[in-house]
């Protein structure tokens, strides 16, 4: 009985990411005029770039909200990540090249996918990063902004308006499937209530009980990982299906590893339990030019930073530098920017 209930399940959960990958190709065939806007989301709405370019920004309005954004963002993304680390997923082109290059799945879909540079990430696909962190972000500036505005409605739209868009984007380029990106914004709303209802014992945390939750978060990641070696489960099959079914090895990155989203989430939250308790942080703002100075001058440090990552010496010294620099980046950008006004 409980073979035929999985072989049910796994029969249905075939059907329903076959008729997803129809989904993928309808979007591609019928959206294609929206390809700068589509790649744009993709590049520069990614978890990666909110933290080392669009959060660091909106400090330049306000170091209350940047606050908030980091903070949020940052447990949202390390939620994906452990998601993605625990139980990853096909993402849509090596699922439908693997059907392709099968004689064990019959019928073929009858789909085809175009493929992008883009198209080549080496993480597992549920749930959406885009979605889920691009979910949160604009909703905590929807919220920070227009919380008592008589234009929350109009605002409101307009964010449930680009959380549609960035599922189109990572539709369009085939990286993911429809019900990755609806589970991705799903969980970050869901995430954002629980941060919302417990935000005041989170922020009032003294520093050495948040930095302890960053290396138990760290003991997780590890213990996950071997755990699977010992059940013979690939830690790095998501990787292993890139280079697989990706048209061109180079399109990968090493930033782009499962491994190393965990490691730079875990920076983040390392800079921000050091920067805590968050309620005593100094959120009031300086002038606007000297934010603006300021903030140039610390994410060209940073900038110089990520050029400077040692590629080439290992992986233990590529990871324990980006610990180290997302640490760092972080708790600058919360304790360290306010006294430099």
């Amino acid at each position: 009985m409980d073979g035929n209930l999985w072989d049910l399940a796994v029969e249905t959960y075939n059907h329903v990411v076959t008729a997803e990958l129809r989904i993928n190709e309808l979007v591609q065939e019928r959206l294609s005029l929206g390809d700068p806007l589509w790649r744009f989301l993709s590049v520069y709405m990614e978890p990666g770039l909110l933290f080392n370019l669009v959060i660091p920004l909106c400090g330049i309005y306000s170091q209350a909200l940047l606050t908030r954004l980091l903070f949020a963002v940052g447990l949202a993304s390390t939620l994906n990540s452990f998601a993605k680390w625990i139980l990853p997923e096909q993402r849509p082109l090596w699922l439908l090249r693997e059907i392709y290059a099968s004689n064990v799945r019959s019928p073929s879909p009858g789909v085809a996918l175009e493929s992008h540079p883009l198209s080549c990430e080496t993480t597992a696909g549920m749930p959406c990063a885009h979605s889920m962190s691009f979910t949160v972000f604009t909703l905590t500036i929807w919220m920070f902004l227009y919380a008592h505005s008589r234009q929350r409605w109009l605002a409101g739209t307009v964010v449930h308006g680009l959380i549609f868009s960035m599922w189109l984007s990572r539709l369009y380029l085939a990286t993911e499937f429809l019900h990755q990106c609806v589970l991705g914004t799903f969980i970050g709303i869901q995430a954002m209530d629980a941060l919302d209802q417990k935000n005041d014992y989170l922020w009032s945390r003294r520093r050495r009980w948040a930095v302890t939750g960053v290396f138990l978060l760290g003991g997780l990641a590890a213990a996950v990982y071997f755990v699977k070696l010992s059940l013979e489960i690939d830690p790095h099959w998501s990787v292993r299906e890139a280079f697989k079914w990706c048209p061109d090895p180079s399109y990968m990155r090493h930033e782009a590893s499962p491994i190393f989203f965990l490691v730079r989430d875990l920076g983040i939250l390392m800079g921000i339990a050091l920067a805590s308790p968050l309620s005593n942080l100094d959120t009031k703002n300086a002038s606007l030019w000297r934010r603006c100075i300021v903030l140039a001058i610390l994410e060209l440090f940073n900038f110089g930073m990520r050029w400077a990552t040692p590629k080439q010496n290992g992986r233990f010294a590529f990871l324990a530098y980006e610990l180290f620099r997302n640490a760092v980046h972080s708790l600058l950008l919360l304790k360290n920017l306010p006294r430099l006004r």
